[in-house]
């Protein structure tokens, strides 16, 4: 219950974040916070990380569509089994934040990324907490792979390759 939790309130936060700087702040205006290490701006992300196939978007929606229906059943086997708590807990961030940028891709037509950190060529790149949870949640996911994949409750890779491939097949 406690992964479902997390799922639900990334979801919830970053909805409420996201329609606050949609409302509120113009498109690529700036602002400077926390001593400049992080700089506020309103974009509009049309295709993926980095607006890769930014002029696909129907594409875009499917392939986010069909990755975020393969991690909500590759949750739905997992969460029931004991054990795996790292890699539940992975999934459980990388699903919430794929909710909240597939729902503003299918609701908007783009994705609403917020701030960058002005750090070297990171300050290039516009992000929303949606994006930090999915990147966290994946290293977590890899973490768990490792440490965990010769424990008796690890998860059946197999599974994962055939499900995935059967995802795939119906973009």
């Amino acid at each position: 219950m406690l992964y479902v939790l997390i799922i639900i309130a990334i979801v919830i936060a970053e909805t409420k974040i996201k329609n606050h700087i949609e409302k509120n702040r113009p498109l690529h205006a700036e602002e400077n916070i926390l001593k400049g290490k992080i700089t506020i701006r309103k974009h509009y992300n049309y295709g993926m990380m980095l607006n890769f196939l930014e002029n696909k978007k129907e594409l875009v929606k499917k392939i986010s569509s069909a990755a975020l229906g393969f991690l909500i059943i590759l949750f739905a086997f997992i969460l029931p089994k004991k054990g795996n708590k790292l890699y539940k807990l992975g999934l459980s961030l990388i699903i919430g934040g794929a909710i909240s940028n597939v729902v503003d891709r299918i609701k908007r037509g783009y994705v609403i990324d917020y701030f960058s950190i002005n750090y070297k060529k990171l300050k290039n790149i516009i992000f929303n907490l949606s994006d930090i949870f999915i990147f966290v949640g994946s290293v977590l996911v890899v973490i768990a792979s490792f440490f965990f994949s010769k424990s008796t409750n690890s998860v059946n890779h197999e599974w994962i390759y055939q499900v995935a491939n059967n995802q795939m097949d119906t973009i």
